[in-house]
């Protein structure tokens, strides 16, 4: 269904608005003029070398001139004016002209650069004027040189308040982005950030290549992000790309990376199977179930395993099985003997992965250029058909200075991406860790000479065909910046973005050994026909963007005044085609014509489309009172027409307390002091593209009409015709304290954030309605925080540099209003829970006998199947005093003894820079951490024999017997993945049940919290006068390593990071693993 959003109507509102503008840009300045002379000069560093590319500006107008190749610069201004010098690296100055032609200047080295000029919305700002929540990041410690296929990796842990996760460690794995918190229980990861790569929003960050990224800002409060509006509720990430400087000379650099990875921690599969196989027996014995694995009995399976130990264990050199040795056929059931190093033969030693990079940049005095390519290749984990990623970059843009009122600029950037990934047959993540070291990981040649692998994970592998995802993500702009006098500048910008996604998976028969059903057989028709198939998914996204912004700037006496104003449009579709066929004729070639079966056809189309008017002025006097308001009015096709537009304001202040006279006596120790805070309201438009739409399903009937099946159609959704935006309402205080002449800083913010009209379910309905309850607004959520970042650097006489850098920050969301949970059932969202909250049990001990567990309150209730609370199982504490063991009725008032156990919201992130050059060596150390988190985990890794008779590994071996009363954990019982209260899982916030011995409880709750060495990067500059020789500008070489160590509290083998399970049945931790990096590279230009 196609959306637009008509402006007619509206007019009335935003002609006043544009007049009064329009009027203010074409203002002209009505204070006497002074004479204008011609200035000249040469601009150097402090060693007497040339600068190129200052920017000289004629401070308090839009007037400006670049220095060329060999430091000079030229340009008219009044005899009485201001010049302001500033380029990356070097202290800013301002010197006043005084009637004088020629002005030579030299600057000084700035350890603070890259906080000092910021990337905001529509344009930038100086960090000692900032009055809103804007972070920046140092890119040349945190990206550059860095073992990094996604940007992403690199900025973890980098900007208090953002928080970047990776479920697992799959090299095609998409990061989330969040900041601030949970900002909406509808929006996609409860609210993601805005992403714009020189204003072109993305939807992944990873299309940036790392080595291109000239800046990044983030913007946290609505003081910052309210001109963005409708896309940018939950804050904004604005990365700023790398581009030639005029009069600039031609530069050629490269830059090679080739790192290698190993998991970082793992889980170990039990040191003596027969002692695993004998607790399985056990544990099945106490279920009442008899030993059947495949059909192996307990004793004969045990028995062989001795003795393949004893004779064969020291004389297997290949993967070859032999029968009578490595396994047998006894009554008819195949049983396996032959003990095997599962990670050895699934998992790759050192995972390979490679970058290269190559800019080439250059000008002239109106023109300038930026190119560059890259090229990232990596592995996955498997070493049977490994997964490969390659990702191509490439880009180009040019600048070019008209004349003195026009330039224009364009940008165009591909990125090609290649996935390669073996057919799903078996999750291989999954089926590995699932069964013992004596399961076939070989295969065998029958008399006959036929020879496969066993019907296991490794046969799968070895006979799938590679699966493939392409994409091919596309942006060109084009954009114009026209200078109307000296204080006034229009802005233009276009920009088309298509992305192109084809995904080709081939499955097919394959034929393995199969001992499933008994005996021995080869089997050619494995797994089933649904994976006899081929299938092909094409999708296209496009977007086109378009931002046109006017700016009014101007310095007189003590005033400062600079107004922006401008429209905003965006607009993209999205397709989808799918098609499927059984019946391969030739497994190794799938394509559609060449199989047999019905086809299956399929496919998915959406737009939508965005439009804002913004405006935003800055004013500060004496550079002491600072402040800013802004407004956005905007439209959202994801809302019914009479709800589709509103207006969000906001405004911020800030008090340069250090410019104050009264402050003088503390300047050589506080070198700047600024109070700030902010408040203001942004539309959250992300809550569904149709939820205003009754849309009805259709649906094949069982009866047969015509010959043919009957096609009906469903009742309408329920929608309410009300539905509107999300307000999000933000406050945010702040201070920013520079100390011993800005050598040392401290940061500080305080947030909260609330979603004053969060869509909820409706309150319910009677059953007789027919249908579920429609979305409404009349939900809250709260966010507050705090976020403190200390940084500082310094520079002793012989030439060390050195800097630090700590991050931390905190928040907790909680719902203040819900009304479709009247009962305030713990299974679902109510007023007053904490978002990410863990209801559990507190674990007491061990019952020690049969009378301990007659003579404390009753658990009975909690056994599921023929499990029976005895000695060795666990007791759990009686909070309410009733002598019974249970979770009530489930609800806020009455939960029976379950309480609050722990929570699933990361809390108190931090991360610790530490670094320093000398002599031409450079060390960066990388700490990142979370203080708090918790995770009620399911599935076997965690949870002993959680489904069934799966393998038990080295860490669960210490379980209770007799002998063992202290044992980690109890004794064995063979199925746990069922809970005897209702939905217990959804009060545990965890992946799915659990009970017996393992409902949610104080014993077994995960801790993942931890401390991470990151990153850690030696490197070494040859020096000028040595590169010179071989006309090289500069040489470095480096070591990289990342995730060198942690120090965490694992209660079982799982890296804390991973917060994930497997794709099959989501058991924690079967996943790909994290990775610990070793790397190396160069760094070359001339």
């Amino acid at each position: 269904m196609y959306v637009s959003i008509n402006l007619k109507g509206h007019m009335r509102i935003v002609a006043p608005a544009l007049f009064l503008f329009s009027m203010l840009f074409v203002a002209t300045d009505t204070i006497a003029q002074e004479p204008e002379i011609t200035v000249r000069g040469q601009v150097t560093d402090s060693q007497g070398e040339p600068l190129i590319a200052v920017s000289v500006i004629l401070k308090g107008t839009q007037r400006n001139a670049t220095t060329n190749i060999d430091g000079n610069y030229e340009m008219t201004v009044p005899s009485n004016g201001t010049l302001e010098f500033s380029t990356i690296g070097m202290v800013t100055q301002s010197i006043a002209v005084n009637g004088r032609s020629t002005i030579n200047v030299v600057m000084q080295d700035d350890n603070l650069f890259l906080e000092e000029l910021v990337v905001v919305g529509y344009g930038t700002q100086r960090k000692e004027n900032l009055t809103g929540a804007v972070s920046t990041v140092n890119v040349e410690r945190a990206l550059e040189n860095k073992p990094f296929t996604d940007p992403a990796k690199g900025l973890q842990g980098a900007i208090p308040g953002l928080t970047i996760t990776f479920s697992n460690g799959a090299i095609n794995k998409e990061p989330v982005l969040n900041i601030r918190g949970l900002g909406s229980l509808n929006a996609e990861n409860g609210g993601s950030p805005l992403i714009l790569v020189d204003n072109v929003v993305v939807n992944d960050i990873s299309v940036v290549n790392a080595d291109d990224i000239a800046s990044v800002s983030v913007l946290k409060d609505a003081s910052s992000t309210a001109i963005y509006g409708a896309r940018a509720a939950f804050g904004v990430i604005l990365i700023k790309t790398k581009s030639g400087k005029t009069g600039s000379k031609f530069t050629v650099s490269y830059s090679n990376n080739f790192s290698w990875g190993a998991p970082t921690v793992l889980p170990k599969f039990a040191k003596d199977p027969v002692a695993e196989i004998a607790a399985m027996e056990n544990a099945m014995t106490r279920a009442k179930q008899s030993f059947d694995m495949f059909g192996m009995k307990a004793a004969p399976l045990m028995a062989g395993i001795e003795r393949w130990k004893a004779n064969y264990s020291k004389n297997r050199k290949s993967d070859q099985m032999i029968m009578g040795e490595d396994f047998e056929i006894l009554d008819g059931v195949t049983y396996f003997y032959r003990l095997w190093d599962p990670v050895k033969i699934m998992y790759q030693e050192w995972t390979p992965q490679q970058n290269h990079n190559l800019q080439i940049t250059g000008g002239s005095d109106k023109i300038s250029f930026a190119l560059s390519g890259a090229y990232q290749y990596q592995e996955g984990i498997l070493k049977i058909k490994p997964e490969k990623l390659n990702k191509y970059n490439l880009s180009l843009s040019v600048n070019a200075n008209v004349n003195k009122w026009l330039d224009v600029d364009s940008r165009i950037s591909i990125r090609q991406y290649d996935f390669k990934y073996p057919y799903a047959y078996q999750d291989p993540y999954y089926y590995m860790w699932r069964w013992g070291t004596y399961f076939p990981y070989g295969q065998y040649t029958d008399p006959e000479g036929t020879t496969a692998y066993f019907r296991h994970i490794p046969g799968y592998l070895h006979n799938a065909n590679y699966s493939n995802y392409q994409e091919t993500y596309m942006n060109a702009q084009v954009g114009a910046t026209v200078k109307i006098g000296d204080f006034v500048q229009l802005r233009s910008e276009f920009a088309y973005t298509t992305t192109h996604g084809n995904r080709h998976e081939s499955g097919g028969y394959v034929a393995l050994w199969d001992f499933w059903g008994g005996g021995l057989s080869y089997n050619t028709k494995l797994p089933s026909p649904s994976f006899d198939e081929t299938d092909f998914t094409a999708t296209r996204r496009t977007q086109v963007t378009s931002n046109t912004f006017i700016t009014y700037e101007q310095g007189f006496n003590n005033h400062m005044l600079k107004v922006t104003s401008g429209l905003n449009v965006e607009e993209g579709t999205y397709q989808e085609q799918y098609a499927k066929k059984l019946g391969l004729m030739d497994k190794n070639n799938g394509q559609l014509p060449l199989a047999y079966g019905t086809p299956t056809v399929n496919g998915n189309a959406s737009n939508w489309a965005v439009v804002g008017m913004f405006a935003r002025v800055n004013y500060s006097y004496l550079n002491r009172y600072l402040l800013e308001v802004s407004g956005r009015y905007d439209g959202s096709s994801n809302f019914p027409a009479h709800s589709r537009w509103a207006f969000f304001p906001s405004f911020s202040v800030g008090y340069r307390i250090s410019e104050e006279n009264f402050f003088a006596p503390l300047r050589s120790v506080v070198s700047d002091m600024k109070l700030r805070g902010s408040y203001g309201l942004i539309g959250n438009q992300n809550v569904g593209p149709d939820r205003f739409i009754p849309k009805m399903t259709t649906a094949t009937a069982g009866w047969i009409s015509g010959g043919a099946r009957v096609l009906y159609t469903g009742l309408p959704a329920n929608v309410s015709q009300d539905l509107f935006w999300e307000d999000i309402a933000t406050l945010n205080i702040g201070t920013d304290i520079r100390l011993f002449q800005n050598k040392y800083g401290v940061t500080f913010e305080w947030f909260q954030r609330e979603n004053r009209n969060m869509l909820s379910v409706g309150e319910t309905l009677p059953e007789a309605f027919g249908t579920a309850a429609a979305m409404v607004n009349d939900g809250r959520l709260r966010t507050r925080g705090w976020e403190v970042t200390i940084d500082g650097s310094h520079t002793f006489d012989n030439g060390l540099d050195i800097y630090a850098n700590i991050n931390v920050s905190d928040y907790k969301s909680v719902i203040t209003e819900w009304n479709s949970n009247s009962a305030n059932l713990l299974t679902q969202n109510y007023k007053g829970k904490t978002i990410g909250e863990i209801w559990g049990f507190e674990t007491d001990r061990y019952f020690t006998s049969a009378e301990d567990v007659a003579a404390s309150p009753s658990q009975t209730g909690l056994q599921t199947g023929n499990f029976v609370y005895g000695p060795g199982d666990i007791k759990f504490k009686d909070k309410n005093g009733d002598n019974v063991i249970d979770a009530g009725n489930s609800t806020l008032d009455d939960h029976g003894d379950l309480v609050k156990i722990g929570n699933t919201t990361p809390r108190y992130q931090y991360s610790v820079r530490i670094g320093g050059t000398f002599k031409g060596f450079d060390v960066d150390i990388y700490f990142q951490g979370i203080g708090k988190r918790n995770l009620w985990a399911t599935g076997n890794e965690a949870i002993p024999y959680y489904r069934g008779a799966d393998v038990m590994y080295q860490h669960q071996m210490d379980f209770w017997t007799e002998q063992n009363p202290n044992a980690k954990y109890p004794r064995p019982y063979v199925g746990n993945g069922t809970s005897a209260i209702s939905n217990m899982y959804k009060m545990a916030d965890a992946a799915a049940n659990s009970g017996n011995n393992y409902y949610p409880q104080t014993k077994y709750l995960l801790n993942l919290a931890y401390l991470r060495l990151k990153n850690l990067t030696i490197g070494y500059t040859l020096p000028r006068e040595l590169t010179n020789r071989v006309n090289l500008e500069k040489v470095r070489v480096y070591f990289s390593g990342e995730n060198l160590f942690e120090i965490a509290q694992r209660k079982i083998p799982v890296d804390a990071e991973i917060t994930a399970g497997s794709s099959t049945s989501n058991f924690y931790g079967r996943t790909a693993p994290f990775f610990r990096t070793f790397s190396c590279g160069i760094q070359l230009s001339m």
